[in-house]
C-alpha cells in the first residue's frame, strides 16, 4: 500500500506543477486537470480508508457548492473553484483544509503583488476580455504542495531527514 500511496503522490506534485504553469502561460486551468485530481484522489482514498471515500466525496461537493458563490461574485474563476473542489477531495474535513485556504489565500497576496510588478514592465499580460486576470492555480498549487509536503510520505521523509 505505501507504493500505490507514494505513487499518488508523484500524481499530485505533477498534477500541481503542471496545473501552475498551465495558468501562468493560458490563465486557464482545463478539466483534464481537475478531473485527473478528483479522480486520483478518489481512487486513493478508496483503496486506502473506505470508510473515508464518503466524507471525502461529500466534503469536495460542499467545497464546491461555496465556490460556486465565489464564482457568481467574480472572486475566482470557474477552474479555480473546480480545482479547489478537487483537491478538497485530498485533503478531506479536516482542519488541514483551513490551512490550505490560509496558504492558498497567502500565497495569492504574493501572486497579486508579483503580477502587478509584471503588468508594469509587460501591460499586456493577463489582460483579456478588458478586464486583468490572475493565475490563481499557482496560489491553489502552493497551497497543495504545503500539504502534501506536511501530509504525505516524501515530506514526512524530508522532515525527519532535516530533523535528524
Amino acid at each position: 500500500m505505501m507504493i500505490s500511496l507514494t505513487l499518488g503522490e508523484a500524481c499530485l506534485a505533477l498534477l500541481l506543477l503542471l496545473g501552475a504553469a498551465k495558468d501562468v502561460f493560458s490563465f486557464r486551468l482545463p478539466n483534464w486537470l481537475t478531473l485527473t485530481t478528483a479522480a486520483v484522489a478518489l481512487v486513493l482514498v478508496a483503496l486506502s480508508a473506505p470508510s473515508h471515500l464518503l466524507p471525502h466525496a461529500g466534503f469536495g461537493l460542499a467545497v464546491f457548492l461555496a465556490g460556486l458563490a465565489a464564482f457568481h461574485f467574480n472572486l475566482l474563476g470557474g477552474g479555480d473553484i473546480k480545482w479547489i473542489a478537487a483537491l478538497a477531495l485530498w485533503i478531506g474535513p479536516h482542519l488541514d483544509f483551513v490551512r490550505f485556504l490560509l496558504i492558498m489565500g497567502l500565497a495569492g497576496g504574493v501572486l497579486a503583488g508579483i503580477i502587478f510588478v509584471i503588468g508594469r514592465l509587460r501591460p499586456d499580460y493577463g489582460r483579456a476580455e478588458g478586464r486583468m486576470h490572475l493565475p490563481y492555480g499557482v496560489a491553489i498549487a502552493a497551497a497543495g504542495l504545503d500539504f502534501l509536503s506536511r501530509r504525505g510520505h516524501l515530506g514526512q521523509e524530508l522532515i525527519g531527514w532535516f530533523a535528524g
